[in-house]
Order: C-alpha cells, then structure tokens, then sequence
C-alpha cells in the first residue's frame, strides 16, 4: 500500500483553496481591463514559497540531490530482497522537491515501499504541521491508525487488516519525509524497515543546499 502522507494532502489541499481564492479575487479585479487572468499553478507556487519563506525563513535552500536520497535506501530489509528502485529532482508550480524510493519483495504478498522525499520548498508549511499537536488515536474492526513514538522521533502509522496493509511516516528536520508502507506484512516489520533507513544521516543533511551564511548558524 502506497498511502500519501495525511499531513503533506491537509496542507496542499488547504494551499490550492486559498490560492484559488487568491486567483477568484485578481480575476474579479481585472475584470475591467486587458491584463491576462492569473494562472492557479503559478499562485499556487507563489503562495506556497510564500508560506515556505515566512514559515521557516526567507533563504533559498535547493533539495538535496535524489541521487543522495537513494543512498540511505536499504540494500535489503528482514526477509526481503530489493526488487526495484528509482530517484527525482523535479520542480512543479515553482516547488522544487526531490525524492527517492525502493520496492522490497518477501515470500507470497509480502512487499515493503520506501521512499525519502525533501520538501524544501515548503519547508515551513512542513515545520508548522510539525508543530501541531500530535493526538491521533483511533480503533475499529478494520483496523487502526495513531502517532507513535519510534527511536525517539514522533510518528505516524495506520494499518488495515484487510491485506495486512500498512504505512509508517516520520517528518525529519522540518523538510525531509520518510514514508514505509507495505502490504500482506505486519506493523513489527514496517517499523523494522524503518529502522533500516539512515535517519540520522538523513537529519544530517539539514543544512544541505542552503546558502553557506545560513548553514552556519
């Protein structure tokens, strides 16, 4: 199972409502002249380097390399080969991000995905979600979904009975995001997986692509 981060779909959803508002008012604006209407994807990127900036600071800090990314990825996990990987630099609506993945494969069903993504370019929106109150904690027949707390590193996991499916996500240095999520697997094995992802290093790289008068503070 490849769940999207909840957190990451809650701030991007809120960033495209208010830059459509944004766009609907300069619309309304220019209503009664020739300018061209405002483009959403070009708002929307404004809008969330704008967050970004007054958020987590005004300097420019360019997305760790995917190349770097893939590094960390494990070469295998408990009882499973590495089936498949690949990596990204990309820019979208002026959002520039990176990010890399692997698939791991076990007997029968059992697989495992694990991908790395550095969202620099909303790195302040990131560290306001990491600083709300983490109180997720809820239980059905179907399964179950909570914040935890893994290696000293607060995060969340969500799992489904059905199929054995399950995810597990950390938010690390306010801009990298390490998602493990598998299918026909219990949750001791996504967090074992998680355990062989290099966080450390991973958080090392904070300061990487800002520029030099930042990363030493």
């Amino acid at each position: 199972m490849r769940s999207n981060s909840r957190t990451r779909r809650v701030l991007l959803a809120t960033a495209v409502a208010l830059a459509a508002v944004a766009v609907a008012h300069a619309q309304q604006g220019n209503s009664g002249g020739n300018a061209p209407a405002p483009n959403l994807g070009e708002a929307l990127g404004g809008l969330l380097n704008s967050m970004g900036s007054a958020l987590g600071g005004n300097q420019p800090v360019a997305p760790v390399d995917f190349h770097s990314l893939q590094a960390l990825l494990p070469a295998s996990l408990p009882g499973m080969k590495r089936a498949n990987g690949g990596g990204s630099n990309s820019q979208s609506m002026g959002v520039k991000s990176a990010s890399a993945h692997a698939d791991y494969q076990g007997s029968g069903n059992q697989s495992i995905h694990v991908s790395i993504t550095d969202l620099t370019g909303i790195a302040g929106v990131m560290g306001l979600a990491d600083a709300l109150p983490k109180d997720t904690d809820s239980e059905s027949d179907a399964g179950y979904e909570k914040d935890v707390t893994l290696g000293g590193r607060p995060m969340h996991e969500k799992y489904t009975k059905a199929g054995q499916q399950g995810s597990l996500q950390v938010i690390l240095a306010k801009r990298f995001e390490v998602d493990v999520d598998g299918t026909g697997v219990n949750m001791e094995a996504l967090h074992a997986a998680m355990g062989h992802v290099d966080l450390a290093r991973l958080e090392a790289m904070k300061s990487q692509g800002a520029p030099a008068q930042a990363a030493q503070r």
